[in-house]
């Protein structure tokens, strides 16, 4: 397991400028990491989650020259604050919880998995939508890159890479900009992480962008087909 993963060793104080688009923070990736990428070994595959991390994955796909394919997760929201992710869930069935959450905001073990599940049947319905009776090129590769927009909780892309993991694949993160506690979470499990940029003063996703304007769905078939 690589634990780190930053291609000099950096520890990035300012955000350094922000991003035009999702598709330039997909390039930017590939400008900071590309040769990290190109000397992995076995056969790879872009895996973007949607919907915003498959336009990234469309831009470091075409780039690296790899394949692109999705992951479906999905946020398990707090049953009163629907945004506040308690939790989230992998297509596999693979969940996690926020270990930040306040015990008092927790809700117990059995409600937890009701809405594990909720939200899985979720995912499984993004999954049928998108998936339909395309290939995916997930189970024929060796190692995953899996990119988002953004890493603030990192609780998706955690569920991903666990998930990933589960299924005996090799599994790198790489975005634009990542919170340091979305940093923690994933380094311990992935066989790499990377950001371009990692703020000390991280508020939301969108902050770091000049367009960050909702992808939608017909995009994310099009990047995908």
């Amino acid at each position: 397991m690589c634990m780190g993963g930053f291609l000099d060793g950096s520890w990035i104080d300012d955000p350094g400028g922000r991003f035009s688009n999702r598709y330039h923070a997909g390039r930017a990736i590939v400008e900071k990491f590309g040769d990290v990428f190109r000397n992995l070994e076995g056969k790879g595959v872009v895996v973007g989650l949607p919907r915003g991390g498959v336009e990234i994955a469309a831009a470091v796909a075409t780039e690296l020259n790899l394949p692109i394919d999705f992951r479906s997760v999905k946020k398990v929201g707090h049953p009163f604050q629907p945004e506040f992710a308690i939790g989230a869930v992998d297509i596999s069935g693979t969940s996690v919880r926020n270990p930040s959450v306040n015990p008092d905001e927790d809700p117990p073990d059995k409600k937890y998995k009701q809405y594990v599940q909720k939200a899985l049947e979720e995912a499984r319905k993004i999954e049928t939508d998108l998936r339909g009776s395309g290939t995916s090129y997930i189970r024929t590769a060796d190692w995953c890159l899996v990119v988002d927009d953004g890493a603030a909780t990192g609780l998706t892309l955690l569920a991903a890479v666990k998930g990933l993991k589960s299924e005996g694949k090799k599994v790198y993160v790489a975005v634009p900009v990542a919170s340091t506690q979305a940093k923690d979470l994933i380094e311990e499990v992935a066989d790499g992480f990377y950001t371009v940029q990692l703020p000390k003063l991280f508020m939301a996703v969108g902050q770091f962008y000049d367009d960050f304007s909702p992808v939608p769905i017909e995009a994310v078939r099009k990047y995908l087909h």
